[in-house]
């Protein structure tokens, strides 16, 4: 997802470009994704300013069951890159080589690659589910509960609180 906008550079403040953002699936990172959508990038005093709305199509590994699954995301990005040499003179940016954010690199090339990864990873649930009502796994025998019940006893209890148990009995009779 690289970008030449060396022909953006040379155009006064305030120049836009508009670029449609479609790729098939890939890796970004170690996530399985495509993305999709439009970015505007916008010619700033320093640089550009990149906004778009972008579709992330994210391969998961579900907190319960752990079968993989698709996840859709909405990501609006924003993100100001610095040039790292003038366009014009061929000269570095004095300026920029103390920032730490992202750049354009010498050849004027813009690389979406790393904070569209960014991005998608902010939006990524901690606990990635496959859907809200995911049985998971049975914890004694490890059969997926959203293909089949097991036949586990339900009354299993943590061997640490059996002698709490038998005191509950006692207090019942």
């Amino acid at each position: 997802m690289q970008y030449n906008v060396a022909q953006l550079l040379n155009e006064p403040t305030g120049s836009t470009r508009r670029v449609q953002l479609e790729t098939g699936p890939g890796y970004s990172g170690d996530l399985a994704v495509a993305y999709g959508g439009s970015l505007e990038f916008l010619r700033t005093h320093q640089g550009l300013l990149v906004r778009g709305n972008v579709q992330a199509s994210v391969v998961l590994t579900c907190g319960r069951c752990l079968n993989e699954f698709s996840s859709p995301n909405q990501l609006e990005v924003e993100e100001e890159f610095y040039s790292l040499v003038d366009v014009n003179t061929g000269e570095r940016m004095d300026s920029v080589w103390d920032f730490e954010g992202t750049v354009i690199d010498f050849d004027h090339v813009l690389d979406m690659s790393e904070v569209l990864r960014q991005y998608t990873i902010a939006a990524q649930p901690i606990k990635p589910l496959c859907r809200t009502d995911c049985g998971g796994l049975c914890q004694e025998c490890g059969v997926d509960l959203n293909q089949e019940s097991c036949k586990c006893s339900e009354d299993a209890i943590d061997p640490r609180w059996k002698d709490l148990a038998a005191l509950l009995d006692q207090s019942e009779t």
